[in-house]
């Protein structure tokens, strides 16, 4: 078993068209109990969106950059070297550029300057351009030094972020973070992004431009998949519409990517593609090297100059996974010589990559189950990523012990902070020490089930049902079936470790895949075993056919769920 606990989803959904308990029950986990859920949630449109006004500081930074558009002053938009940083750049200049304001950007490089707004990085700008506004985008919420620096030079800034703000703020014009107390804004988990969305449709809004938004929302959508944000309420909204969208795209640099990636032109990619094929491309930019080459990507002006850029992203990111692996390679023996897995996992070390530092915390926090932070130590500083487990705010952790760190933030699950080397093992200890007297039970491995499903009902029309569901992500999962007291009939591996399993139920047989990634589950794939599985229910594409991807095994009846 890969999970210590089955915990069933129990209730359902009443009154609408949906054709078996599997669905009802998981639309009722998703929160649809009435037509007008369901209207919002499987056929959003543009009014579902909320009023950007709605969000603290937007007339005021509205005004701030009309103003500049009218002067003719120079704009400077700066980001984060992240998807989200990058889609945020590239959706707010097309809007001020629109607007016919002159705008530029930066992007800080993470080996050198590391996260959020940096002095340094906007003086070097100033050597070469007189610039009057700074806009942030997906950083600055807790950039309280750099902001006062830029208003001595006579800079003013606009902050717009989505990262958990900190006790004292910036004293910006404007700050747009639908997180800040006090914000009526409805719907606090845009993503980067998303915020820099909603500022870019009431600039248009108040000109009078006639820009469709829809071509925003498919930059949106993106950097709000790739960041992994909820896909609940309004992310919902924007990323399911700017995947249609995508499906016709017009940008040389996205048509490009998409064909590197093998993305059919035509079809609009899945949310899944985005976060395992689009986005680790454009990410490793700002990993490996500068992010200015995914923001080349999206103004590429001819074909061959947009697949250039796209290889030379695949080319990057091929690189991130060696580096990543060698990493992981090197974690996992140390975690060995730790014995006992802690309740946090601390690593650090010398000659660490900065950039994957994040992607291995993730990777490890999701095997071991336990908070985990993976920290480069280099140049007489330690700069490092958290990732954290769902019962567990691995920032209100660390930020009881904010002392330790020369810069913090980040999420409740995701954070990032720089410290001196020789507080490390201090860090480790409290941080073991706090979430150690937590129950045994919080880092319990729990399936959460939409419902049950008959093998029976396993058929074209019911994996149509469940993609209406999509997209998938972080607060929206793929659909996990409970099929009880399967027999396995026989086996197959096509693929190290990867399977092919027939099982069958009463009379009805059908065809399940185990992958590597759950091969520890092979134990129990013994012929005439009967078993209750969990599955996502999918389309097999090679044999056009439905089939059960299976996610956990257990001999009958040994949930009692």
């Amino acid at each position: 078993m890969l999970f210590d606990r089955w915990t069933l989803h129990r209730g359902e959904t009443g009154g609408l068209e949906l054709r078996s308990k599997l669905l009802r029950s998981a639309a009722h986990r998703r929160g649809i109990v009435g037509a007008g859920d369901a209207r919002v949630y499987f056929s959003p449109e543009l009014s579902d969106l909320h009023d950007a006004r709605l969000i603290h500081g937007m007339d005021g930074a509205c005004m701030r950059i009309e103003r500049a558009i009218e002067a003719g002053e120079p704009i400077l938009i700066y980001g984060d070297y992240d998807v989200d940083g990058v889609t945020s750049i590239v959706l707010l200049r097309a809007v001020i550029h629109r607007l016919r304001g002159k705008v530029g950007y930066v992007i800080p490089h993470r080996l050198i300057h590391g996260y959020g707004l940096k002095t340094e990085v906007i003086e070097s700008v100033l050597r070469d351009k007189a610039i009057g506004l700074v806009i942030t985008v997906d950083c600055g919420i807790s950039s309280v030094e750099p902001v006062q620096r830029a208003l001595e030079r006579g800079i003013d800034v606009i902050v717009t972020d989505h990262h958990l703000p900190p006790g004292i703020l910036p004293d910006a014009v404007a700050l747009l973070n639908p997180k800040i107390d006090g914000c009526a804004y409805p719907y606090p988990d845009l993503a980067g992004a998303g915020v820099a969305f909603k500022l870019g449709c009431e600039l248009l809004r108040r000109a009078g431009n006639s820009m469709p938004i829809e071509s925003l929302l498919k930059i949106a959508a993106i950097g709000t998949i790739a960041d992994v944000a909820p896909l609940s309420g309004e992310n919902r909204v924007i990323a399911k519409l700017g995947l249609e969208g995508l499906e016709s795209t017009t940008n040389r640099g996205l048509r490009a990517l998409f064909a590197e990636c093998g993305i059919r032109p035509g079809s609009a990619p899945k949310a899944s593609d985005i976060g395992f094929r689009i986005g680790p491309r454009i990410n490793a930019a700002g990993r490996l090297a500068s992010a200015d080459t995914a923001i080349e990507l999206f103004s590429a002006r001819t074909d061959d100059e947009a697949r250039l850029l796209a290889k030379e992203l695949s080319r990057l990111n091929s690189e991130r996974q060696e580096t990543e692996k060698e990493l992981l390679t090197a974690a996992d023996a140390m975690i060995e010589t730790k014995g006992p897995i802690p309740a946090a996992i601390v690593l650090a070390s010398e000659g660490w990559h900065r950039g994957v530092v994040g992607l291995c915390a993730g990777r490890i926090a999701q095997k071991h189950n336990r908070p985990t932070l993976v920290i480069a130590i280099g140049d007489g500083r330690a700069v490092g990523s958290g990732r954290s487990i769902a019962p567990i705010d691995l920032h209100a952790a660390m930020q009881k012990h904010e002392e330790l760190f020369e810069h913090f933030g980040g999420h409740s699950h995701a954070c990032g902070f720089s410290m001196r080397p020789e507080l490390v093992p201090e860090l480790e200890r409290r941080l073991v020490s706090d979430l150690g007297s937590l129950p045994p039970e919080t880092f319990m491995r729990e399936a959460l089930v939409d419902g049950e499903l008959d093998l029976s009902e396993l058929d074209a029309a019911l994996i149509d049902a469940l993609e209406r569901f999509e997209p998938f992500g972080a607060a929206n999962p793929r659909i996990t079936a409970l099929v009880r007291d399967v027999e396995i009939l026989s086996t197959r591996e096509f693929a190290s470790d990867c399977y092919e399993v027939m099982l069958r139920q009463g009379k009805t047989v059908a065809r399940a895949v185990l992958w590597r990634s759950a091969s520890l589950l092979k134990v129990l794939l013994s012929r005439g075993a009967r078993v209750d599985v969990l599955a996502h229910p999918e389309m097999d594409t090679y044999w056009k056919a439905p089939r059960l991807e299976i996610v956990d095994m257990a001999h009958v009846g040994k949930f009692d769920i």
